[in-house]
């Protein structure tokens, strides 16, 4: 499992709107820049009239990302995380 490079997923925001849901969220402007030291991380998301992208680039493996890689690989070999 890779976890350091570069992520980037598209944002759509107005599918929404043709089901049924509990509340609704749309963003007519949004920008949020996120320096994530605790996993290693650093995040832009730009989304304007419910239309946008997020990228991340992961550039380090905390020792937390370790952590969380380590009860992935328990839970694919025991179907649950117990040790």
């Amino acid at each position: 499992m890779s976890y350091l490079g570069l992520h980037f997923n598209w944002i759509e925001e107005w599918s929404q709107f043709f089901q049924s849901c509990n509340w609704y969220t749309f963003h007519p402007v949004h920008l949020e820049i996120e320096d994530d030291d605790a996993m290693g991380g650093f995040e832009v998301s730009i989304v304007i009239f419910g239309l946008g992208f997020r990228i991340r680039w992961n550039h380090t493996e905390t020792e937390q990302v370790s952590h969380i890689k380590d009860l992935a690989k328990l839970f694919d070999e025991n179907g649950d995380a117990k040790p």
